[in-house]
Protein backbone atom coordinates (compact mmCIF):
# COMPACT_ATOMS: atom_id res chain seq x y z
CA UNK A 1 0.00 0.00 0.00
CA UNK A 2 1.23 3.69 -0.71
CA UNK A 3 1.95 5.69 2.37
CA UNK A 4 0.71 9.09 2.13
CA UNK A 5 1.14 11.46 4.75
CA UNK A 6 -1.77 11.71 7.27
CA UNK A 7 -2.46 15.17 9.00
CA UNK A 8 -3.97 14.26 12.51
CA UNK A 9 -5.55 17.53 13.38
CA UNK A 10 -5.47 17.83 17.39
CA UNK A 11 -7.23 21.01 19.15
CA UNK A 12 -6.29 20.92 22.76
CA UNK A 13 -8.09 23.66 25.29
CA UNK A 14 -7.33 22.73 28.99
CA UNK A 15 -7.07 18.91 28.71
CA UNK A 16 -4.13 18.68 31.17
CA UNK A 17 -5.45 15.70 32.82
CA UNK A 18 -5.67 13.56 29.30
CA UNK A 19 -3.76 14.98 26.52
CA UNK A 20 -0.83 13.23 27.14
CA UNK A 21 -2.46 10.14 26.88
CA UNK A 22 -4.78 11.02 24.09
CA UNK A 23 -1.19 11.87 21.86
CA UNK A 24 0.73 8.89 22.89
CA UNK A 25 -2.27 6.64 21.66
CA UNK A 26 -1.43 9.13 18.15
CA UNK A 27 2.61 8.41 18.59
CA UNK A 28 2.26 4.31 19.15
CA UNK A 29 -0.33 4.02 15.69
CA UNK A 30 1.34 1.22 13.51
CA UNK A 31 1.34 3.64 10.77
CA UNK A 32 3.96 6.16 11.13
CA UNK A 33 4.21 8.86 8.10
CA UNK A 34 1.92 11.19 10.16
CA UNK A 35 2.68 15.05 11.47
CA UNK A 36 0.56 15.95 14.19
CA UNK A 37 -0.83 19.61 14.34
CA UNK A 38 -1.49 19.88 18.17
CA UNK A 39 -3.52 23.38 18.11
CA UNK A 40 -3.48 25.25 21.63
CA UNK A 41 -6.48 27.22 22.20
CA UNK A 42 -5.46 29.43 24.74
CA UNK A 43 -5.24 27.10 27.51
CA UNK A 44 -5.18 28.40 31.34
CA UNK A 45 -3.28 24.98 32.45
CA UNK A 46 -0.65 22.92 32.14
CA UNK A 47 -1.57 21.75 28.06
CA UNK A 48 1.46 23.60 26.64
CA UNK A 49 3.66 22.39 28.64
CA UNK A 50 2.87 19.33 28.13
CA UNK A 51 2.10 19.29 24.42
CA UNK A 52 6.13 20.74 24.55
CA UNK A 53 7.37 17.85 26.44
CA UNK A 54 5.92 15.40 24.04
CA UNK A 55 7.10 17.48 20.56
CA UNK A 56 10.89 16.88 22.16
CA UNK A 57 10.30 13.32 22.52
CA UNK A 58 8.83 13.11 18.63
CA UNK A 59 9.43 15.63 15.74
CA UNK A 60 6.12 14.55 14.46
CA UNK A 61 4.40 16.75 16.88
CA UNK A 62 3.78 20.50 15.81
CA UNK A 63 2.53 22.91 18.40
CA UNK A 64 0.31 25.85 17.31
CA UNK A 65 -0.77 28.19 19.72
CA UNK A 66 -3.75 30.55 19.40
CA UNK A 67 -3.50 34.36 20.85
CA UNK A 68 -7.10 34.01 22.26
CA UNK A 69 -9.32 31.64 22.58
CA UNK A 70 -11.15 31.01 18.87
CA UNK A 71 -13.32 27.95 19.97
CA UNK A 72 -14.18 24.75 18.29
CA UNK A 73 -14.78 25.76 14.83
CA UNK A 74 -12.25 28.45 13.95
CA UNK A 75 -9.78 26.42 15.73
CA UNK A 76 -10.94 23.34 13.07
CA UNK A 77 -10.40 25.77 10.27
CA UNK A 78 -7.30 27.20 11.26
CA UNK A 79 -6.04 23.72 11.35
CA UNK A 80 -7.02 22.14 8.33
CA UNK A 81 -5.12 25.31 6.19
CA UNK A 82 -2.12 24.10 8.54
CA UNK A 83 -2.39 20.76 6.93
CA UNK A 84 -0.20 19.17 4.63
CA UNK A 85 -1.41 15.64 3.96
CA UNK A 86 -3.41 14.27 1.76
CA UNK A 87 -5.65 12.90 4.44
CA UNK A 88 -6.75 15.00 7.48
CA UNK A 89 -7.37 12.16 10.63
CA UNK A 90 -9.34 13.83 13.20
CA UNK A 91 -8.46 13.45 17.07
CA UNK A 92 -9.88 15.06 20.30
CA UNK A 93 -7.45 15.61 23.32
CA UNK A 94 -9.11 13.37 25.49
CA UNK A 95 -9.81 10.56 24.09
CA UNK A 96 -7.94 7.49 23.09
CA UNK A 97 -7.34 5.53 19.85
CA UNK A 98 -6.47 2.29 18.95
CA UNK A 99 -2.51 1.71 17.15
CA UNK A 100 -4.21 0.18 14.21
CA UNK A 101 -6.91 3.49 13.37
CA UNK A 102 -4.70 5.37 11.23
CA UNK A 103 -3.74 1.89 9.26
CA UNK A 104 -7.37 0.62 8.65
CA UNK A 105 -8.93 4.21 8.38
CA UNK A 106 -6.17 5.02 5.63
CA UNK A 107 -5.93 1.16 3.85
CA UNK A 108 -10.11 2.09 3.30
CA UNK A 109 -9.47 5.05 2.03
CA UNK A 110 -7.00 4.35 -0.77
CA UNK A 111 -9.03 0.89 -2.14
CA UNK A 112 -12.00 3.05 -2.26
CA UNK A 113 -11.09 5.99 -4.07
CA UNK A 114 -14.97 7.49 -4.62
CA UNK A 115 -14.97 7.42 -0.27
CA UNK A 116 -13.59 10.83 1.21
CA UNK A 117 -14.73 9.88 4.65
CA UNK A 118 -14.45 6.92 6.76
CA UNK A 119 -14.94 6.70 10.34
CA UNK A 120 -15.37 4.00 12.86
CA UNK A 121 -17.37 1.92 15.60
CA UNK A 122 -16.40 3.14 19.22
CA UNK A 123 -16.53 2.45 22.84
CA UNK A 124 -17.30 4.85 25.12
CA UNK A 125 -15.73 5.01 28.84
CA UNK A 126 -15.96 7.29 31.45
CA UNK A 127 -12.34 8.69 33.44
CA UNK A 128 -13.30 7.06 36.65
CA UNK A 129 -14.73 3.25 34.95
CA UNK A 130 -12.05 3.15 32.46
CA UNK A 131 -12.19 -0.77 32.07
CA UNK A 132 -16.34 -0.14 31.54
CA UNK A 133 -17.13 0.24 28.17
CA UNK A 134 -20.31 0.52 26.08
CA UNK A 135 -19.53 -0.27 22.56
CA UNK A 136 -21.46 2.37 19.89
CA UNK A 137 -22.39 0.99 16.60
CA UNK A 138 -23.32 3.58 13.51
CA UNK A 139 -24.57 1.96 10.17
CA UNK A 140 -20.94 0.88 8.35
CA UNK A 141 -22.55 1.40 4.40
CA UNK A 142 -23.10 4.50 2.28
CA UNK A 143 -26.41 3.97 1.38
CA UNK A 144 -27.44 3.34 4.98
CA UNK A 145 -25.59 6.68 6.63
CA UNK A 146 -27.31 8.61 3.86
CA UNK A 147 -30.69 7.30 5.85
CA UNK A 148 -29.22 7.54 9.19
CA UNK A 149 -27.90 11.34 8.98
CA UNK A 150 -31.58 12.19 8.24
CA UNK A 151 -32.21 12.37 11.86
CA UNK A 152 -29.02 11.80 13.84
CA UNK A 153 -25.10 12.16 13.16
CA UNK A 154 -23.90 8.43 12.48
CA UNK A 155 -19.90 9.47 11.89
CA UNK A 156 -18.07 9.73 14.88
CA UNK A 157 -16.02 13.11 14.74
CA UNK A 158 -12.72 12.02 16.72
CA UNK A 159 -12.54 9.18 14.62
CA UNK A 160 -12.80 10.32 11.52
CA UNK A 161 -10.34 10.78 8.36
CA UNK A 162 -11.76 12.99 5.43
CA UNK A 163 -9.54 13.62 2.38
CA UNK A 164 -7.61 17.14 2.08
CA UNK A 165 -10.02 17.55 -1.09
CA UNK A 166 -13.34 17.73 0.88
CA UNK A 167 -11.85 20.97 2.07
CA UNK A 168 -10.20 22.39 -1.04
CA UNK A 169 -12.38 21.24 -3.77
CA UNK A 170 -15.38 20.53 -2.66
CA UNK A 171 -15.60 23.62 -0.51
CA UNK A 172 -17.15 22.35 2.63
CA UNK A 173 -15.58 23.69 6.05
CA UNK A 174 -17.04 23.64 9.77
CA UNK A 175 -19.53 26.61 10.01
CA UNK A 176 -20.50 28.23 12.71
CA UNK A 177 -24.03 28.72 12.11
CA UNK A 178 -24.29 24.97 13.05
CA UNK A 179 -22.57 25.96 16.83
CA UNK A 180 -22.28 22.36 18.63
CA UNK A 181 -23.75 19.86 15.84
CA UNK A 182 -20.52 21.54 13.14
CA UNK A 183 -19.49 18.12 12.58
CA UNK A 184 -23.15 17.06 11.83
CA UNK A 185 -23.91 19.70 9.13
CA UNK A 186 -20.60 19.06 7.50
CA UNK A 187 -21.41 15.01 7.41
CA UNK A 188 -24.89 16.08 5.99
CA UNK A 189 -23.74 18.18 3.34
CA UNK A 190 -21.23 15.93 1.92
CA UNK A 191 -24.06 13.05 1.47
CA UNK A 192 -25.14 15.08 -1.26
CA UNK A 193 -21.15 15.36 -2.82
CA UNK A 194 -19.21 12.42 -2.15
CA UNK A 195 -19.68 8.59 -0.46
CA UNK A 196 -19.12 8.18 3.76
CA UNK A 197 -18.78 4.75 5.13
CA UNK A 198 -17.74 3.40 8.89
CA UNK A 199 -15.01 0.46 9.50
CA UNK A 200 -17.22 -1.95 11.10
CA UNK A 201 -14.48 -2.67 13.89
CA UNK A 202 -14.00 -0.23 17.40
CA UNK A 203 -11.02 1.93 16.87
CA UNK A 204 -11.25 4.74 19.34
CA UNK A 205 -12.31 5.15 23.06
CA UNK A 206 -14.70 8.10 23.55
CA UNK A 207 -14.50 9.53 26.75
CA UNK A 208 -17.77 10.56 28.66
CA UNK A 209 -17.44 13.45 31.10
CA UNK A 210 -19.59 16.59 32.26
CA UNK A 211 -18.03 19.27 29.90
CA UNK A 212 -18.95 17.79 27.26
CA UNK A 213 -21.16 19.74 24.35
CA UNK A 214 -23.97 17.69 24.83
CA UNK A 215 -23.98 17.93 28.12
CA UNK A 216 -23.40 21.29 28.91
CA UNK A 217 -25.29 23.16 25.87
CA UNK A 218 -28.26 20.89 25.25
CA UNK A 219 -30.49 23.52 24.32
CA UNK A 220 -28.40 24.79 21.32
CA UNK A 221 -27.15 21.81 20.51
CA UNK A 222 -31.09 20.98 19.65
CA UNK A 223 -31.94 23.83 18.03
CA UNK A 224 -29.23 23.93 15.39
CA UNK A 225 -30.15 20.38 15.06
CA UNK A 226 -33.21 21.88 13.24
CA UNK A 227 -30.61 24.07 10.94
CA UNK A 228 -28.97 20.59 10.10
CA UNK A 229 -32.88 19.58 9.23
CA UNK A 230 -33.39 22.28 6.88
CA UNK A 231 -30.23 20.88 5.05
CA UNK A 232 -31.80 17.99 4.12
CA UNK A 233 -35.09 19.42 3.58
CA UNK A 234 -33.05 21.89 0.94
CA UNK A 235 -32.14 19.07 -0.79
CA UNK A 236 -35.33 16.45 -0.84
CA UNK A 237 -37.84 19.32 -1.71
CA UNK A 238 -39.40 19.08 1.79
CA UNK A 239 -40.93 22.21 3.46
CA UNK A 240 -38.53 24.16 5.39
CA UNK A 241 -41.18 26.29 7.85
CA UNK A 242 -40.53 26.36 11.66
CA UNK A 243 -43.75 24.14 12.05
CA UNK A 244 -42.70 21.23 10.27
CA UNK A 245 -39.05 21.31 11.09
CA UNK A 246 -40.43 21.33 15.29
CA UNK A 247 -42.48 18.27 13.55
CA UNK A 248 -38.64 16.68 12.35
CA UNK A 249 -36.96 17.11 15.36
CA UNK A 250 -39.70 15.81 17.27
CA UNK A 251 -39.15 12.67 14.81
CA UNK A 252 -35.20 12.59 14.76
CA UNK A 253 -35.33 12.85 18.72
CA UNK A 254 -38.63 10.11 18.99
CA UNK A 255 -39.86 12.53 21.76
CA UNK A 256 -43.26 14.62 20.71
CA UNK A 257 -43.36 18.24 21.30
CA UNK A 258 -47.23 18.23 21.71
CA UNK A 259 -48.68 15.46 23.76
CA UNK A 260 -51.78 15.13 21.35
CA UNK A 261 -52.81 12.41 18.78
CA UNK A 262 -52.88 14.98 15.99
CA UNK A 263 -49.06 15.69 16.57
CA UNK A 264 -48.30 11.73 16.33
CA UNK A 265 -50.43 12.11 12.75
CA UNK A 266 -48.01 14.88 11.68
CA UNK A 267 -45.09 12.92 12.91
CA UNK A 268 -46.53 10.19 10.98
CA UNK A 269 -47.37 11.74 7.89
CA UNK A 270 -43.47 13.74 7.92
CA UNK A 271 -41.94 9.92 8.11
CA UNK A 272 -44.43 8.44 5.65
CA UNK A 273 -43.55 11.41 3.29
CA UNK A 274 -39.97 10.37 3.46
CA UNK A 275 -40.52 6.72 2.71
CA UNK A 276 -43.12 7.50 -0.46
CA UNK A 277 -39.85 10.29 -1.89
CA UNK A 278 -37.27 7.41 -1.28
CA UNK A 279 -38.81 4.86 -2.86
CA UNK A 280 -39.59 7.03 -5.98
CA UNK A 281 -35.90 8.83 -6.00
CA UNK A 282 -33.44 5.73 -3.86
CA UNK A 283 -31.35 8.70 -1.75
CA UNK A 284 -30.78 6.11 0.05
CA UNK A 285 -31.28 2.21 1.68
CA UNK A 286 -34.90 1.77 1.04
CA UNK A 287 -35.08 -0.96 3.57
CA UNK A 288 -32.84 0.56 6.37
CA UNK A 289 -34.98 3.94 5.83
CA UNK A 290 -37.60 1.73 7.01
CA UNK A 291 -36.42 -0.14 9.34
CA UNK A 292 -34.74 2.98 11.29
CA UNK A 293 -38.71 4.90 10.77
CA UNK A 294 -40.41 2.08 12.10
CA UNK A 295 -38.14 2.09 15.30
CA UNK A 296 -38.64 5.68 15.56
CA UNK A 297 -42.09 5.57 15.03
CA UNK A 298 -42.47 3.05 17.90
CA UNK A 299 -40.45 5.08 20.12
CA UNK A 300 -42.06 8.80 19.18
CA UNK A 301 -45.28 6.63 20.59
CA UNK A 302 -43.92 5.22 23.12
CA UNK A 303 -42.77 8.93 24.07
CA UNK A 304 -45.95 10.22 23.63
CA UNK A 305 -47.84 10.80 27.19
CA UNK A 306 -51.29 10.05 26.15
CA UNK A 307 -51.37 6.59 27.37
CA UNK A 308 -52.56 3.79 26.23
CA UNK A 309 -54.77 5.05 24.08
CA UNK A 310 -51.72 5.51 21.16
CA UNK A 311 -51.54 1.85 20.92
CA UNK A 312 -54.42 1.52 18.41
CA UNK A 313 -52.90 4.19 16.44
CA UNK A 314 -49.34 2.98 16.85
CA UNK A 315 -50.49 -0.65 15.00
CA UNK A 316 -52.86 1.21 12.25
CA UNK A 317 -49.81 2.73 10.80
CA UNK A 318 -47.71 1.02 8.03
CA UNK A 319 -44.77 2.32 9.64
CA UNK A 320 -45.81 -0.29 12.59
CA UNK A 321 -43.22 -3.16 11.95
CA UNK A 322 -43.31 -5.98 14.56
CA UNK A 323 -40.09 -7.93 13.44
CA UNK A 324 -38.16 -5.14 13.88
CA UNK A 325 -38.79 -4.97 17.64
CA UNK A 326 -37.45 -7.04 20.27
CA UNK A 327 -38.89 -7.67 23.34
CA UNK A 328 -37.31 -5.07 25.49
CA UNK A 329 -38.93 -2.42 22.99
CA UNK A 330 -42.00 -3.59 23.77
CA UNK A 331 -41.75 -3.87 26.97
CA UNK A 332 -40.57 -0.33 27.54
CA UNK A 333 -43.58 0.88 24.88
CA UNK A 334 -45.83 -0.51 27.47
CA UNK A 335 -44.70 0.72 30.94
CA UNK A 336 -44.32 4.58 29.30
CA UNK A 337 -47.58 4.16 27.78
CA UNK A 338 -49.51 2.37 30.91
CA UNK A 339 -47.34 5.39 33.38
CA UNK A 340 -47.12 8.39 30.86
CA UNK A 341 -44.13 8.61 31.59
CA UNK A 342 -41.74 12.04 30.51
CA UNK A 343 -38.98 10.89 28.46
CA UNK A 344 -35.69 10.91 30.80
CA UNK A 345 -37.60 11.83 33.52
CA UNK A 346 -38.55 8.61 35.34
CA UNK A 347 -36.42 7.61 37.91
CA UNK A 348 -38.66 3.83 38.08
CA UNK A 349 -37.60 3.78 34.25
CA UNK A 350 -34.07 4.28 34.88
CA UNK A 351 -33.76 1.68 37.73
CA UNK A 352 -35.82 -0.82 35.28
CA UNK A 353 -34.49 -0.54 31.85
CA UNK A 354 -30.78 1.44 31.68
Amino acid sequence: MNQPLVSVLVPCYNVEKYVEESLRSILNQTYTNLEIIAIDDYSKDNTVEILQKLAKEDNRIRIVKNEENLKLIKTLNKGISLCNGDYIARMDADDISFPNRIAEEISFLEKNKDYDFVSCQFYTFRTERPFKRSLHHNPTKDEELRAFLLFKSGICHPAVMIRKRVFTELGLKFEGEYLHVEDYALWSKAIYLTKLANINKPLLLYRIHQNQVSTIHEEVQTENKKKVFKIHCQHLGLPETDEYLDIYASVAEAVPRIASFEYIAKCEDLMLSLLDLNKNEQFCSHLYLSYMLSLHWLRLCANSRIGMKIIKQLKSSRLYIRKNYNVRDIMILYFKCLFKVRYKKSIIYKILFR
